[in-house]
């Protein structure tokens, strides 16, 4: 044998060594420890559905190729049942396990409760589920994804008078997310010189929705705006057009407008729903792209608005912990994030710096057709 061929023949084996060694150390390298406190159990836990599967493509994909830096993610989770001190707790639970940062909790009072604890602990919350005042506002460990709900509907408004519509209306599920998002409806209609025609709370399980709807079609507005879950707000329109109401629906993002078609059909085209993330069937964007990659390795084809909110809040997750150190903490997750500045994440672009956690800007408004497909 000649010396070249017992070079190469040595050098081959040195890499596929090397090569074993990497791949033992994927497998065999500590996890990452992220949690997730989330809402299980209660009247609102399908508004974690499809955030959740978002954050299961991501991860999934993600260790499938080595994780951050050769560490694997490992997500915990936790029910708060919709509770801000259960939020909170949850939150303490994950960083005595030596979390490095929470993802995505779920709703305003789990958010509100989860941040608060998080900036008592420093352990950095990234993507919040809401777009909540007390929850987006800047503080040092919370890092929203998401545009603010007073953004949401000031965008609703500005909107509904350009197109000459200003006699307004607000259902809301009765709980201090929606109820806080119709009193900053109501503040961006006053900016306007104009006044709200009225508004209802509905229970959390829609049990009164019939009534709520004929109490506010009798005040004739000439749009309806949202803040309902899926179910609320399907019980809700359909009682209203029984009642002969004839409104403009506009909901903010929460609303599955998938899922609103599969329910009730004819009456749910027409319903105006305002994004906070891109068109999820739009595979030219690379973020969409991934994520569809991302979703048909766990076996979901269907795509949604909400799973790509997941996704992305995860990513943004990941994007930090790229850049927080081989041995990531709590402490240099925190800058990592805020090292963004403007960092495009694949055709969106998130900011964070200190002093100011902005995450994205996006928004469009999407209408339903009548056979349940999105108009942009």
């Amino acid at each position: 044998m000649t010396h070249k061929k017992i070079q190469f023949l040595a050098s081959a084996f040195a890499a596929f060594i090397l090569g074993l060694s990497a791949s033992a150390h994927a497998q065999t390298a500590k996890p990452l420890l992220i949690g997730q406190t989330y809402v299980q159990t209660g009247p609102l836990a399908s508004l974690s559905t499809e955030p959740l599967v978002g954050i299961r493509a991501m991860f999934t994909t993600l260790n499938a190729n080595g994780g951050v830096n050769g560490r694997p993610i490992e997500l915990r989770q936790l029910d708060d049942a919709y509770d801000p001190a259960k939020g909170a707790e949850n939150v303490k639970a994950f960083a005595r396990d030596g979390a490095v940062g929470v993802l995505m909790p779920i709703g305003t009072s789990s958010a509100a409760g989860a941040i608060k604890a998080a900036n008592e602990l420093k352990i950095p919350i990234v993507g919040a589920y809401t777009g909540a005042g007390p929850v987006v506002k800047f503080t040092e460990y919370g890092f929203p994804v998401r545009i603010s709900f007073d953004e949401e509907y000031s965008r609703i408004v500005n909107h509904l008078f350009t197109i000459g519509l200003s006699r307004i209306a607000f259902a809301h599920n009765d709980n201090p997310g929606a109820r806080s998002a119709m009193e900053s409806t109501q503040k961006f209609i006053a900016e306007r010189g104009d006044k709200m025609v009225g508004s209802v709370a509905i229970k959390n399980d829609g049990s009164d929705a019939a009534e709520r709807a004929a109490e506010l079609a009798k005040l004739k507005p000439k749009a309806v705006v949202l803040s309902a879950t899926n179910d609320v707000a399907a019980k809700f329109i359909t009682a209203y057009r029984a009642a002969g109401g004839e409104t403009a629906f506009y909901s903010f993002s929460f609303l599955n407008g998938q899922k609103l078609f599969q329910d009730i059909k004819k009456d749910a085209a027409g319903v105006v729903i305002s994004q906070v993330v891109p068109y999820p069937w739009n595979s030219a964007m690379p973020v969409i792209a991934e994520y569809q990659a991302a979703m048909k390795k766990i076996g979901v084809n269907d795509f949604s608005y909400a799973s790509l909110e997941g996704y992305v809040a995860a990513k943004v997750l990941v994007e930090g912990l790229k850049r927080a150190g081989p041995n990531p903490t709590a402490e240099s997750l925190q800058k990592g994030l805020e090292s963004f500045k403007t960092l495009d994440i694949g055709g969106i672009a998130v900011s964070y710096r200190p002093g100011e956690h902005r995450g994205l800007t996006f928004s469009e408004l999407s209408m339903l057709k009548a056979d349940g497909r999105y108009l942009r």
